[in-house]
């Protein structure tokens, strides 16, 4: 399957040209990389079980009613930030715009401020990544959220040197400064009358 922009529809240029909103994007994929997110929830019209087919991590919880969650990071973001599974794509995939997008698409902020904070926002999940990788958690296949609260845990349990818990606290605020900055500039209020509704940060 030939990979596509993971940017809406509607923000598709008419003469097939990379407009901003698609730059943004392609520049972006925090909403797809466990950065924000540590899963989409799956809804109504969503089919689990092609999704399963085509590769993406299925999470379907004990509760009643069952809960049925991608996780992220998601298997067909690409190297290049596009969706390899864009036409079949979750619901919640299709609806979610970011406030930067929003703010982009309505004329309130420029192309160039809108990348600023994308680069902003990586350098932030860069610098958490790399602490993290120093204490030992090399696991990329889960969200940072996730990979963080695992090293939580180790350092509480006892047993780290003080080297490793002056990394954590460097961790730990790297952490909380790029949490802010999520919600901040990047996180949406959710609307609780809109079934399809990005869910926010749950620890899955």
């Amino acid at each position: 399957m030939e990979p596509q922009l993971a940017v809406h529809a509607h923000a598709v240029g008419s003469c097939g040209s990379v407009n901003s909103a698609e730059q943004l994007c392609l520049a972006c994929g925090l909403c797809c990389d466990g950065t924000l997110f540590d899963h989409v929830r799956l809804g109504p019209g969503d089919n689990p079980t092609q999704l399963k087919s085509l590769g993406l991590p299925i999470l379907v919880s004990r509760t009643k009613p069952p809960v049925v969650r991608a996780l992220q990071p998601c298997s067909a973001l690409c190297a290049d930030r596009t969706c390899r599974l864009y036409a079949d794509r979750p619901k919640q995939c299709r609806a979610f715009e970011c406030k930067v997008f929003k703010e982009l698409a309505a004329d309130r902020t420029q192309l160039a401020a809108a990348l600023r904070l994308v680069r902003q926002a990586r350098r932030r999940s860069n610098d958490v990544r790399r602490l993290l990788r120093q204490l030992g958690d090399h696991d990329e296949s889960h969200s940072l959220s996730v990979r963080f609260l695992r090293v939580q845990q180790r350092m509480e349990s006892g047993g780290a040197d003080a080297a490793a818990g002056d990394t954590f606290a460097e961790l730990s605020l790297a952490m909380h400064r790029l949490s802010l900055l999520a919600h901040e500039k990047f996180h949406t209020r959710a609307n609780p009358d809109d079934p399809a509704r990005n869910a926010a940060t749950e620890i899955v």
